[in-house]
Parts: C-alpha cells; structure tokens; sequence
C-alpha cells in the first residue's frame, strides 16, 4: 500500500467517523446543501469577519513594530525614555554645576585672600600726607632714641605703575641699640621699601653708624581727593615760603636736628623798637634767628621763644616741635 492508498483510507475513516457522529450534516454535505441554510451564511461571515480582523491586526503589528505606525504603547516609551534622558542630563548638569560652585568659591576665596594681601601692602604703602613730612618724622624718630643725624634726604624720581617714587638716604650716629631700633622702625614703617644699600658698622669712637638708602612708592591717587587738595595747597604754600629770599631763612643747609640753641639777645631799632634774637648752632655756624624767620632745610617758621625753647611750626604753621636749651636759661 502506498502513500496515496493510504491517504485515501484516512480520509474515507474520518468522513465515515463524522457520519456516524452528525449524521444530519453529512447527509447535507453529501447532497452539496451544507452551506445553503442561514445559519451557515452567518457562520461564513462570521469566520470571514474574524479571519479580516486577524489579518488587519496582524498588518498593524508588523507595521508598528517596523516604525510605521505610532502607537500610544511607542509614544509611552519614547516619553519614558526621553524622561531618563532628561533625568540623566539633569543630574549631570547639577554634577557641573556643583563643581562650578566649588571652583566659584575657591576662586573668590583666592581673591579674597589676594585682595587682603593687596590691602595689607597699599595699606603700608604712605600716602602724600606722610610723605610731605617724612624728613621732619624721621629726624623726631632719631631725636627720640639720641641719634646724631649725619645726612637725611628725600630725592623724587619718575613714577612707576602709577605711583610716585622717590629715595630716602640717611646716615646716623649712635649707640648699637639705637641704631639697631632705629632700622628696625624704619622697616616697619616702610613695609614696601626696597633695600639697594644698607650699612652698620662700628666706629673708631665706639658709636655705630647706620648708612642707608630706601627705595620707596607712594600712593597718588589722594591727588584725586579732598586731601590731596588739601596736600596740593599745602605744597603750593610751601613751594611759595621755599621761594621766599635767603634773609627770610637761616641755615638753610642745615637739618633742625642738628642744631642747638645756645642763647638769646635783645636789640633796640631806630625807633627804638626792641628786637629779640634767638641764637641756634649748627655744627660750626652760629645765626639769630627772630619770629617770622624760617629754618633749616625743612623751613621751619620759628614762632616764639619762652622757658622752655624755641617754638618751630610746621608748614601750616601750627606749633610742631620744640628746640629746646642747649644748656640753662639765658
């Protein structure tokens, strides 16, 4: 028996199986009425509805699955993965952010901490103020701690970075601890001051003589302000008393420092006017000075003379400082 045979025989036992078992329809399929009732149109249709909606939804699977079609489900994911992406760049950019704000900080700390370092330096940078009495503070300084004063002057030179320049030089004679303290104070006033020369050395007599020059900024920018106004007229006041003839001055080559006052003399005019005379040394030099008179290379006005000593004013002409007796009283 062959396949064919075989095939034959089992189609034969399955019809004879189903005529047995619904003897009504095979009768019906036999005589070809099968599908002529109503309830088997209504089965064909039926089946044929299914197998259109089976068909159509397969189509839109495939298609919604080759990207076709946008489904509600796709367009769910797609928003669901664009919020985790969101997500992520979201911390990534508090990440960066984070690290700004800490480099924002570091930075302002660093420029706080320069700033405080700049501060601290223009704060011991001296203005014009000091500047214009800087001889007749250091020649005090030295007065205090009895140091002779050998040489002591200020020369301007050409700004630099917007600051005014100028170089101190300076020579005294003392004791080692006066002169140890003097440098020391000189240091700690001029905290910007640069050093070319610097020279301490004993002496045949047993003093030490401090020897040096400062290299030294001053700020300019008070020009700008109510004090530098102030400085200004100051500076033209003194510009006009510095231009005043030599019979208004006595000892002009000399520092106020260096001198003593070692008399005072009385002298009638014409009309018999009497005249008092203060008598100041300096060095080998000897003048009589009277009130009115200016003195020293500093252009002290000489004021009054009382028991205490010769009253000098400073460029305002208020009293400044005292040159007293060498000695006793006149």
């Amino acid at each position: 028996m062959n396949r064919h045979e075989l095939k034959n025989l089992g189609m034969r036992k399955c019809v004879s199986v189903l005529s047995i078992a619904w003897p009504q329809a095979a009768f019906h399929w036999r005589n070809g009425s099968l599908f002529h009732s109503v309830w088997a149109r209504v089965g064909r249709a039926i089946f044929a509805a299914g197998l259109c909606m089976a068909c159509i939804w397969g189509g839109w699977q495939t298609m919604a699955a080759a990207g076709w079609i946008q489904t509600h489900r796709m367009q769910w994911q797609q928003m669901a993965r664009a919020q985790v992406t969101q997500q992520a760049e979201q911390a990534l950019q508090r990440a960066k952010f984070k690290a700004l704000s800490l480099t924002h900080a570091q930075k302002i700390e660093a420029l706080l901490e320069y700033q405080s370092q700049v501060d601290e330096l223009i704060l011991a940078w001296p203005n014009s103020a000091f500047r214009m009495q800087l001889i007749h503070r250091l020649q005090q300084l030295a007065q205090t701690k009895n140091l002779h004063i050998v040489q002591m002057k200020f020369t301007p030179l050409p700004d630099e970075q917007g600051f005014e320049v100028g170089t101190l030089d300076f020579s005294l004679k003392g004791s080692q601890a006066a002169t140890f303290a003097y440098w020391q104070s000189l240091n700690q006033l001029f905290q910007n001051g640069i050093w070319p020369k610097l020279t301490w050395r004993l002496l045949p007599t047993g003093e030490y003589a401090l020897e040096g020059q400062i290299h030294l900024l001053w700020d300019a920018d008070d020009a700008f302000t109510d004090t530098g106004v102030e400085l200004q007229d100051a500076s033209r006041v003194l510009a006009e008393k510095k231009s005043l003839s030599l019979d208004a001055r006595a000892l002009p080559d000399h520092s106020v420092a260096q001198m003593r006052l070692v008399g005072a003399v009385q002298s009638l005019t014409a009309s018999q006017q009497t005249l008092f005379w203060t008598l100041v040394q300096s060095g080998q030099q000897t003048s009589a000075v009277k009130p009115g008179q200016y003195l020293g290379i500093e252009n002290r006005l000489v004021l009054s003379l009382d028991a205490q000593g010769l009253w000098l004013g400073d460029e305002f002409g208020q009293p400044s400082s005292l040159l007293a007796w060498e000695k006793v009283l006149p």
